[in-house]
């Protein structure tokens, strides 16, 4: 019972500033919105399925990178020490472009 032919372009007809194209596509962007997003509601920001850093490390890993899941352990002066990547927001702290990134330097989506 979809207004469009996809879930996609029927999110994009209110939410064209999401459509791309993107020289840096994320590529569950592309695929379908309903990966990351509650289309009906959510009690978290952004009609969210998960709160990042959980939502983001359903598929990206953790391995060379300096975050870690939220354990209590993890938490800064509980001896994990990489918490204070993942605190107030989670991986968009730093990759704020989510969706995309135009900027040539943007391929981590950080710009």
């Amino acid at each position: 019972m979809l207004v469009k032919p996809t879930v996609n372009q029927t999110c994009y007809t209110c939410h064209a500033e999401k459509r791309g194209p993107f020289l840096w596509e994320h590529a569950p962007v592309a695929e379908d919105c309903t990966l990351c997003h509650f289309p009906h509601g959510s009690s978290r920001p952004v009609l969210l399925s998960k709160s990042p850093p959980l939502l983001c490390q359903q598929c990206h890993t953790v391995a060379g990178h300096p975050s870690v899941a939220y354990t209590s352990n993890s938490l800064p002066g509980r001896g994990g020490g990489g918490g204070a990547f993942l605190l107030a927001g989670g991986c968009v702290n730093c990759h704020s472009q989510v969706h995309g990134s135009n900027h040539p330097s943007g391929v981590k989506l950080m710009r």
